[in-house]
Parts: C-alpha cells; sequence; structure tokens
C-alpha cells in the first residue's frame, strides 16, 4: 500500500560532499554531472515506486515484490516507503 500510495511524493536532502556523476557512455552523450556540497536534492519516492525497470507491472498489488526473493531482484533503495537515513521510521 505505501509503494501505491506514498505519504511523501520526495525525500529532500542536503548534499555533504560533492558528487560527481560520470558522463553517460558511448560518442556525443553528455557531460560530467557535478551536485555540490550544499546543494538540496530531491528523491522522487513516487516516481521510483512506479518505475517499471524495479516493479514490472507497477500499478498491480503484487505482496509478492516484498518477500525475500522478491526483494533481491532490485536495488535495496528501490522502496522507500519508510523513508531513508538516520531517521527512517522503522
Amino acid at each position: 500500500s505505501l509503494r501505491r500510495n506514498p505519504i511523501i511524493l520526495f525525500i529532500s536532502r542536503i548534499c555533504t560532499e560533492e558528487y560527481r556523476f560520470p558522463p553517460p557512455r558511448g560518442p556525443g552523450t553528455g557531460k560530467e554531472v557535478i551536485i555540490e556540497k550544499g546543494t538540496q536534492i530531491f528523491i522522487p519516492v513516487y516516481g521510483i515506486h512506479r518505475d517499471p525497470q524495479y516493479y514490472p507491472d507497477p500499478e498491480r498489488f503484487d505482496p509478492d515484490r516484498f518477500t525475500e526473493e522478491g526483494k533481491a531482484t532490485r536495488p535495496k533503495n528501490a522502496f522507500l516507503g519508510f523513508g531513508d537515513g538516520p531517521r527512517i521510521c522503522l
């Protein structure tokens, strides 16, 4: 239920150190992206919870997604229903 109807739409964080995303592979695909220390970033919880890359058929209710086997098929932070970090609500 929290995946389909999250209480929060995004999580806000402040970057504590400079972070560099390397450019995509391939010719002419872009440049390195730098997030400077002190920059506020937003993590789109609603969008992540509906990304078919992590949740095939994301609008379908499927409790098996949260079995140990189901959790093993996606990255750790693909479910943020309780937030994340030192103040996670669990």
